[in-house]
């Protein structure tokens, strides 16, 4: 299979309340380059980051890496942002790891699934 739409899957991303009003929302993408039946490919960009990423099955469920910045990790369903962020904010940035909670989450509205 091939990647997603070509613009990218548009998203908003809301921050934790203990960070100035001004920081708590900001916009991303997500661009699907690469799909098969169990695992995406893709490029998150939101608040100045741009990540390559990966997501897969594997026996224990799912999981994410992210190659450029040595991170990886199980997950929970795609739309579980708030599992999601919790396990990646122990080894990202708080700001990429809630980039990345709500990437999933827009991937598995666009897939119509929450696991691969």
């Amino acid at each position: 299979m091939s990647g997603g739409p070509a613009g990218g899957i548009l998203f908003l991303c809301t921050g934790p309340a203990k960070w100035e009003p001004d920081e708590r929302r900001w916009s991303g993408e997500i661009k699907i380059t690469r799909r098969s039946v169990s695992m995406v490919e893709f490029i998150i960009y939101g608040r100045s980051s741009c990540m390559n990423g990966i997501a897969g099955k594997y026996m224990s469920g799912q999981y994410i890496c992210i190659p450029d910045i040595n991170v990886g990790c199980p997950l929970s369903r795609f739309s579980d942002i708030f599992w999601n962020k919790q396990r990646l904010s122990a080894h990202m940035q708080e700001a990429d790891a809630v980039t990345t909670a709500y990437a999933l989450k827009a991937l598995s509205e666009y897939l119509g699934t929450d696991w691969l």
